[in-house]
């Protein structure tokens, strides 16, 4: 009896320490699990959040503070309780300066000197800052072919006057995962990224996500300067985010919107109209910049 309650013991500790060896490998597959299923539905969010952006920038003439405005509105979808937003927001601003970035890749600062129409009415911050005409677009691009624009695209920018007047934002959100112990391997991963702002990000424990939206302005494109906090610029954005052998979860761009039309009404419809934005001359007071 005392030999077989012995084997026993031993076999029961033999299962317990098979058990523990197995189940650790499963335990890491379903946090892993978890942590994909929250990307994915963050991803989605994210995209949401900067198409409500997008589409506050379209109608206020890509203004930077109404794009933030709506862009931080927008993460309610991810942050149901006003204060975890609040409080995800103050985290990543003490933690890397400014909670998120978001970058206005156009109009971009060359596409003003290109296509800035200096006669246009239209709300300013000050007398000198340039606008782009938004309505009377074919009428635009019709005049620059005339001028010997190849395609109608600036010599500066490349960009033809309906690629002026179509707001591309790209989103660049700081992401601490969620399963114990990953934001410590980001951290041991950062001397490895390429890219500074890359490994800011990951030596503080941080995957950046990147998202990409575009919609057409419906409002005439303003310069502004970019918000003194490092939210809203027109920066360079830093290069997308990968561990050693694998993309970072949400590191791909994504288009979510409507594509910039062709071209907009015929010029003798827009004459027919006459200024959709109530604040500009017509068509005849509409001459390209030099």
């Amino acid at each position: 009896m005392p030999v077989s309650r012995a084997a026993g013991h031993r076999q029961r500790g033999a299962g317990a320490a098979g058990f523990l060896l197995a189940s650790i490998p499963i335990l890491t597959l379903g946090l892993g699990g978890v942590e994909a299923a929250h990307w994915s539905g963050l991803r989605q969010t994210l995209s949401l959040a900067l198409m409500e952006a997008a589409r506050a920038g379209a109608t206020r003439q890509a203004r930077p503070q109404a794009i933030a405005q709506a862009f931080e509105h927008g993460l309610r979808m991810a942050y149901p309780d006003p204060r975890a937003a609040a409080r995800a927001l103050r985290e990543r601003r003490a933690a890397l300066g400014a909670p998120w970035r978001i970058r206005i890749a156009r109009p971009s600062p060359e596409a003003f000197l290109d296509h800035a129409d200096p006669a246009l009415r239209g709300p300013r911050d000050h007398p000198g800052q340039p606008l782009i005409r938004n309505d009377y677009q074919a009428l635009q691009q019709a005049r620059r072919l005339a001028q010997g624009w190849p395609e109608g695209r600036g010599p500066r920018s490349g960009l033809t006057i309906h690629e002026a007047n179509t707001l591309v934002l790209e989103l660049w959100w700081p992401h601490r995962p969620l399963v114990p112990g990953t934001a410590a391997i980001v951290r041991a991963l950062a001397p490895l990224a390429g890219d500074p702002d890359q490994a800011r990000l990951m030596a503080a424990g941080y995957l950046p996500f990147r998202r990409r939206v575009s919609v057409a302005m419906q409002s005439h494109p303003a310069a502004w300067t970019d918000l003194a906090d490092g939210r809203v610029t027109r920066g360079a954005a830093p290069a997308p985010a990968s561990a050693p052998g694998s993309a970072v979860p949400g590191g791909d761009a994504e288009d979510v919107g409507n594509p910039p039309a062709a071209e907009t009404a015929p010029a003798d419809e827009a004459a027919a109209d006459g200024d959709v934005n109530g604040d500009g001359p017509g068509p005849e007071a509409c001459a390209p910049a030099p």
